[in-house]
């Protein structure tokens, strides 16, 4: 029995094209979640961009100016660093929604770093731990007077400890993402470089045996000792130490993404609003740093919060390179690569039924 589609044929009528349909309407969807959502533009366009960034600045002044002010600082600038805050929070925040989004869209993880995701994991479980501890822990609060005198203020707000939770929760789901549509079933997807390994490794080690040495000599006598106060071992250094190896994983995690996009003569796979969104967060962290120091006539606050101070600049340099290479270098390769990514989507997805599948395979039977 003939269909109504090969009747049409065979009159010489023309069959609509349903591929090319379903083609424009994707587009128009595309087009649609571009306008409204515009971290969903992986081109990064000067419109996307300027719409993106304004809904950022705007909501996140009004969240500071709403939110409980640092009581340390003087009006009317509390609420100036309030909104500074809130506007690199969700900065740095948004920041992981592209790629979670793009990797989503494209049903892959090619082009993304497996050995930059797990760094990135391991780096925010070191900078949640630090910040937290520093905000709500008793202890390190009064370790700190003690180093530093009755006076010193630490500068850690909610909104550190907030951006650090978030930003673990979401390189977590970015790094699972590899796992799941990798090439291969689950965490063998997550194929790491020797080097990174060993990096990995040591920092564990690390991690591991200064809490036990904290331990150990938790008691013991520390006379001769300049901070014999809280211990020649002990856990405010160990959240120092923790910071450093922050600033340590932000110096090395973007070189395997770079080599990566520079192989590929492409950033494809690597979200451009990704770096947008964390440089605008850099900037604004270091320049709410630097104004609290002014306010509270303090610079020593800069030596003594070294993880946000070298964390901003360390991913200012990278996404610098980063931006480079998306505008510069590689642009019409990337524009090349993200149609080409948009026709395998399509192609991947059914554009018929399944009763209309299975006439069509009976017609090419018919006419073999």
């Amino acid at each position: 029995m003939m269909t109504i589609e090969q009747e049409n044929e065979n009159n010489g009528d023309i069959v609509p094209d349903r591929s090319s349909n379903n083609g424009s309407i994707m587009k128009k969807i595309q087009q649609i979640l571009t306008f409204f959502i515009p971290i969903t533009d992986e081109t990064g366009s000067r419109k996307s961009v300027a719409v993106g960034l304004s809904t950022i600045f705007v909501v996140g002044t009004g969240i500071g100016l709403l939110t409980p002010k640092n009581p340390a600082l003087t009006p009317p600038y509390q609420s100036i660093s309030a909104a500074i805050g809130y506007i690199y929070f969700l900065s740095w925040s948004t920041s992981f929604y592209p790629q979670v989004m793009s990797n989503f869209q494209r049903r892959s993880t090619v082009g993304l770093s497996a050995d930059f995701c797990v760094l990135n994991v391991l780096g925010f479980s070191c900078y949640t731990a630090y910040n937290a501890s520093f905000f709500w822990s008793a202890t390190i609060k009064e370790y700190y007077k003690q180093r530093y005198g009755p006076d010193a203020e630490i500068t850690v707000q909610s909104n550190d400890v907030a951006f650090a939770i978030h930003a673990l929760i979401l390189s977590s789901i970015t790094l699972s993402q590899i796992a799941y549509y990798g090439d291969e079933p689950g965490i063998r997807s997550i194929k790491l470089s020797k080097p990174t390994i060993f990096i990995i490794v040591s920092i564990l080690g690390v991690c591991a045996m200064y809490p036990l040495l904290v331990i150990t000599h938790r008691g013991r006598d520390n006379v001769g000792y300049e901070d014999d106060a809280i211990g020649r071992f002990n856990w405010l250094d160990y959240l120092y130490i923790l910071s450093f190896v922050k600033i340590f994983i932000s110096l090395i995690k973007y070189i395997p993404q770079v080599i990566l996009n520079f192989k590929r003569k492409s950033t494809v796979g690597w979200s451009i609003w990704n770096i947008l969104l964390d440089f605008t967060g850099g900037m604004l962290s270091d320049l709410q740093l630097f104004l609290d120091c002014i306010n509270l006539h303090d610079f020593r606050s800069i030596t003594r919060n070294l993880a946000k101070f070298g964390l901003g600049w360390l991913s200012i340099i990278f996404d610098i390179i980063f931006l480079v290479q998306h505008y510069c270098l590689y642009s019409s390769q990337a524009a090349y690569d993200t149609a080409e990514d948009t026709v395998q989507s399509n192609q991947n997805e059914s554009l018929l039924p399944a009763a209309d599948i299975d006439v069509a395979n009976e017609c090419g039977e018919e006419e073999l």
